[in-house]
């Protein structure tokens, strides 16, 4: 199945919010930035391609357990 407009949308914001991750050193702005990653990935269009994710991202996804 192709990736909707509204997936790939939501895969781009994925990685905006992993790379806020990455430039915050503040821990409660991380617990905050990781719940927001935790969401974004649970309410995704089922279409999403999390292969087109960048290999950093997948990275730190799967470093944080929110993918497998």
């Amino acid at each position: 199945m192709a990736e909707s407009v509204l997936a790939a949308m939501q895969r781009r914001q994925i990685e905006i919010t992993i790379g806020e991750l990455w430039l915050t050193t503040d821990h409660y702005m991380r617990l905050e930035i990781i719940e927001r990653l935790r969401h974004l990935i649970a309410h995704a269009d089922p279409t999403l391609d999390r292969t087109q994710l960048s290999e950093g991202a997948l990275e730190e996804l799967q470093e944080l357990d929110l993918i497998h």
